[in-house]
C-alpha cells in the first residue's frame, strides 16, 4: 500500500496517499486518448454553477478513493469523516453507473475499473497497479525533517478533506498560458495540484495539510516530478517544509480569479499590489505559502472546504491563515475559514461551500490594511 516506516504517523500516510494521487494522474495524462475517456461531465448538484462546464475524470474519483481506504485502512478511528469533492459514481459507455472502490486486492480494484473502461483492460490493470503499489516517498521527494506527530494525538476527532485533482479543467486541456510574474502561470498543468487537509472536528481548525502538484517539476517532454509542501500546526506542534523567502521585498503582488470584481483589483491596486490571474484555488493558496505571492482574495463564494482546509493548516504552520473575506471585512477583524457545520449550515445544504470568501495570507501583519481599505467599498 504504502511505505510509511517504522511506526504509523498519520503525516507520513498522507504524504504517501499525495504521491500516489500524482502517480495516478500523470498516469491518466500520459496518453490522451485515456484522458478523453475518462473525462466525464458533472451535471446537477455535482456542478460548480461558477464555470459554464465542470468535469470530473476518473482520475479524480479514483484518487480520492485511493487516499480514503488507505487512510481509513491505517487510521480506522478516521474512516467516517473522511470527505471529498467527488461522486464516486461514473457512467459507463454501457450507459451503466458503476461506483469505483479500491477492493482488497488489485485483481478486485482492475474488475471494478474494467466495468467503467469497458473494452479497457490494459488500462484498467495499469490503474490498478497503481493504486495498489507501494510508493518510496524518501527517495523520491524533497520533504525535509517529518516530524513524529503526539503520541496524545486524538484521531477519533480528525477528520479528512479531499480535492484529488483541484483544477480539473487545466488538467484535462493541459493549455499553458503565462502570467507577467516568474514563476506564475495563468493556466496549465502547473496549476493542478492534490489537496489533501485533515481539521480538528469539535474546533474545526484546520491542523494537518499536504498541497502537491503532480506537474511541479518537468524533467523532460512529458516527464514529471511531483512537488510536495507539508505543514503541521498542532498545539504542541508546529512544522513544514515551506521555509521560502518572499519574492521581492519591494513589490507586493495579490493573486486573484479571473472572474474577481474590478473594484475589489482597484483596491488593492491602490494599496500598492501589482495583480496576477491564475486557475486553481489550491494553486492560488500555494503561491502564498511558497512566498511567490503575498495574498490570495476571492469575494465570491466559489471554493469549498476542499479547496481550502489543507493549504490553510499550512499556512496557519507558517504564522498566516484562510480568513472569510466577507465576515472579516464586516466586523474589521481576523475571521479564519472553519470546517465545523452549524444545523443552519446543514439545513441549507450548502455546509461544504466557503460562502463568505476567503483572503489567504502568509504575512498577517498584512492584514488589517486589507480590510481597511475593503471596507471602504
Amino acid at each position: 500500500m504504502c511505505d510509511v516506516g517504522d511506526s504509523v504517523n498519520l503525516l507520513r500516510v498522507l504524504i504517501n496517499c499525495a504521491e500516489k494521487a500524482a502517480n495516478i494522474a500523470r498516469l491518466c495524462r500520459s496518453n490522451e486518448d485515456l484522458l478523453n475517456l475518462l473525462v466525464q461531465e458533472k451535471t446537477g448538484a455535482e456542478a460548480n454553477a461558477r464555470f459554464e462546464h465542470d468535469f470530473k475524470t476518473l482520475a479524480d474519483v479514483l484518487i480520492q478513493e485511493t487516499i480514503k481506504h488507505d487512510v481509513a485502512t491505517w487510521f480506522p478511528a478516521m474512516r467516517e469523516a473522511i470527505l471529498g469533492e467527488e461522486s464516486p459514481n461514473f457512467t459507463n459507455k454501457l450507459d451503466e453507473n458503476v461506483t469505483i472502490a479500491v477492493g482488497a486486492t488489485e485483481k478486485d480494484t482492475t474488475a471494478c475499473l474494467e466495468s467503467v473502461l469497458t473494452g479497457h483492460e490494459q488500462a484498467a490493470a495499469a490503474l490498478a497497479a497503481e493504486v495498489h503499489r507501494v510508493v518510496n516517498t524518501e527517495t523520491e521527494l524533497e520533504l525535509g525533517d517529518l516530524p513524529e506527530l503526539p503520541e496524545q494525538l486524538d484521531y477519533n476527532n480528525l477528520g479528512v478533506w479531499i480535492d484529488p485533482i483541484d483544477a480539473t479543467a487545466e488538467y484535462i486541456s493541459g493549455d499553458t498560458i503565462f502570467t507577467n510574474f516568474p514563476g506564475i502561470t495563468s493556466t496549465g498543468l502547473d496549476c493542478v495540484t492534490v489537496l489533501i487537509g485533515v481539521y480538528e472536528r469539535d474546533t474545526g481548525v484546520p491542523v494537518i495539510g499536504i498541497v502537491a502538484q503532480p506537474f511541479g517539476k518537468k524533467l523532460e517532454e512529458h516527464v514529471y516530478k511531483t512537488s510536495l509542501y507539508w505543514g503541521v500546526c498542532l498545539s504542541t506542534l508546529q512544522a513544514h517544509n515551506c521555509n521560502f523567502e518572499a519574492r521581492d521585498k519591494h513589490r507586493k503582488l495579490c493573486i486573484f480569479s479571473s472572474s474577481e470584481q474590478s473594484d475589489i483589483l482597484q483596491n488593492l491596486i491602490e494599496l500598492g499590489y501589482e495583480i496576477a490571474f491564475s486557475a486553481g484555488a489550491g494553486h492560488k493558496a500555494l503561491k502564498v505559502l511558497t512566498h511567490e505571492v503575498d495574498v490570495y482574495v476571492l469575494s465570491k463564494a466559489s471554493t469549498f472546504k476542499w479547496d481550502t482546509c489543507a493549504p490553510q493548516a499550512i499556512l496557519r504552520a507558517l504564522g498566516g491563515n484562510i480568513y472569510d473575506y466577507k465576515a472579516s471585512v464586516k466586523q474589521q477583524q481576523a475571521i479564519p475559514l472553519n470546517y465545523t457545520a452549524t444545523a443552519e449550515d446543514a439545513e441549507e445544504g450548502d455546509w461544504k461551500r466557503n460562502t463568505g470568501g476567503l483572503i489567504a495570507v502568509r504575512n498577517v501583519d498584512a492584514l488589517e490594511a486589507l480590510l481597511n481599505k475593503l471596507g471602504d467599498q
